[in-house]
């Protein structure tokens, strides 16, 4: 028997083109989100029970971890972290402390969201007051002589029972 240089189709004699491995598709990046009913501290999780009726028929259920998210006091980080922890793991908190079960659970406090307490930032915030945040604006004019023949002043804002209050100085 001769072997084949091609592929011979048996039925019409037409040659057939050998599969060619194709390139593996392209991965996009993914951003994962970790939003898993699990405690950060102490892993604890939704535990598997069943409903047991008058007959004994048994039904699934699950029992949840009482979680609470929480911003729990870092002393020497001095700043408030947010955790999703259970009551539990509060009450251990409290026994043990936030960095001792930080190093037990592998979590760096350093990398999770923060509330900054440290005198200086406190002493800063309470000089200064609430600055309410004003983008930038493209067409601000940028001629200074037009600028300075201007009627209008610059477009300020402040904080006036708790809403942000638009105004001009005239």
């Amino acid at each position: 028997m001769q072997a084949m240089t091609s592929l011979c189709s048996t039925f019409s004699g037409m040659t057939l083109k050998a599969a060619q491995p194709r390139a593996a598709p392209v991965e996009r990046a993914s951003l994962q989100v970790v939003a898993s009913k699990r405690c950060d501290l102490t892993g604890a999780k939704r535990n598997k029970a069943n409903n047991v009726t008058f007959s004994g028929k048994r039904n699934r259920k699950w029992q949840e971890a009482n979680l609470q998210h929480r911003r729990v006091y870092w002393p020497e980080g001095q700043r408030w972290v947010k955790l999703k922890v259970t009551t539990r793991a509060l009450r251990t908190i409290e026994k043990n402390g936030l960095d001792a079960m930080a190093r037990e659970a592998g979590i760096d406090l350093w990398k999770l969201p923060f509330t900054d307490a440290r005198p200086e930032r406190l002493e800063y915030k309470a000089k200064t007051g609430p600055v309410v945040p004003m983008g930038k604006n493209p067409r601000k004019m940028k001629n200074e002589e037009k600028l300075a023949a201007s009627k209008k002043g610059p477009l300020q804002a402040k904080y006036e029972l708790g809403r942000i209050m638009y105004y001009r100085d005239a």
